[in-house]
């Protein structure tokens, strides 16, 4: 039965982690950059320490979650920090002969798990993933300034696994406080948070594009959003439109997309998510050689 947590890097979503698991009986330590951060934890009572002051290699903790930040420089993510902390310990999972389970809670991009992580752990360590220790990859869905009310009361927890045992031990953490639970492959797990939070984007400026329309015209926006989240099946419904049926059809959304979009345009109106919306539809019927929506069925 896991006692022992470490946890790498103590920021919003490590800090909130790592308080949460405390709370239900697990020691928690923490390891990461900043001093400043490690201080503050210390006073807080927690065995805490950077990278550069790591006291010996009696690593005793039975899990680690590795929770660094994964920044986009230039439009392009820095995995830097991830591959670090994986080096970091891979090097000290080489003095502990015991099975260890590592959890990537970071966002990374599909395969970073199995390419980065996994391969400078077998590197640095000497020990392979799936004999010797297991590995997860555990997204995290905090908002920044809820987040340890967050950790407190997940609305789901996700575990990719390398495999079942890593899987399970796991599961054998987070059953105390949280459900439910499911569980899925790590690539999976790694795309799934980015679904998650491309959604809420697109969603997001779908109701800006809206709203400057809307506003344009002295009409409340407002009033019709929240309208809108009752009447729309897409809002109510949240299976609604992630079957695999194919692109959208039926009478209303091929014609009304296209309808809107000409007024849009013809009034000079910035609406690039609907067109960026109709050509993908567009292009999704032409690689399955359907030439009319309308044959698919209205319901997706």
């Amino acid at each position: 039965m896991v006692q022992k947590i470490s946890i790498i890097g103590p920021g919003v979503v490590g800090y909130a982690t790592g308080k949460v698991l405390t709370e239900n009986g697990f020691k928690v330590g923490f390891i990461g950059r900043s001093q400043e951060k490690i201080d503050k934890l210390r006073k807080e009572g927690y065995w805490a320490y950077t990278f550069s002051n790591f006291p010996d290699h009696k690593y005793e903790y039975e899990v680690t979650f590795i929770t660094v930040a994964t920044p986009t420089v230039d439009g392009k993510i820095d995995l830097e920090p991830i591959r670090h902390a994986a080096k970091f310990l891979g090097g000290l999972l080489a003095f502990r002969k015991e099975y260890h389970v590592v959890v990537v809670k970071s966002t990374v991009l599909p395969g970073t798990t199995e390419n980065i992580v996994i391969k400078e752990v077998e590197k640095m360590s000497g020990r392979k993933a799936g004999v010797d220790f297991g590995v997860c990859m555990n997204p995290e869905y905090l908002r920044e300034k809820t987040a340890v009310e967050d950790s407190r009361k997940p609305w789901v927890t996700l575990i990719g696994e390398l495999d079942k045992k890593s899987g399970d031990v796991l599961e054998s953490i987070y059953k105390k406080f949280a459900k439910p639970i499911f569980h899925c492959s790590l690539m999976e797990a790694e795309m799934q948070k980015y679904i998650h939070n491309l959604y809420n984007a697109v969603k997001v400026t779908f109701y800006n594009e809206m709203r400057q329309i809307a506003k344009a015209n002295g009409l409340d926006a407002e009033k019709m959003f929240k309208i809108n989240a009752l009447t729309a099946e897409g809002m109510w419904n949240p299976v609604y439109g992630i079957r695999d049926f194919g692109p959208y059809s039926g009478h209303c959304l091929p014609k009304d997309t296209q309808a809107f979009y000409n007024w849009a345009q013809k009034n000079g109106y910035d609406i690039g998510l609907l067109k960026s919306t109709i050509d993908v539809n567009n292009n999704l019927m032409k690689k399955m050689d359907i030439k009319n929506a309308h044959v698919i069925g209205a319901i997706l």
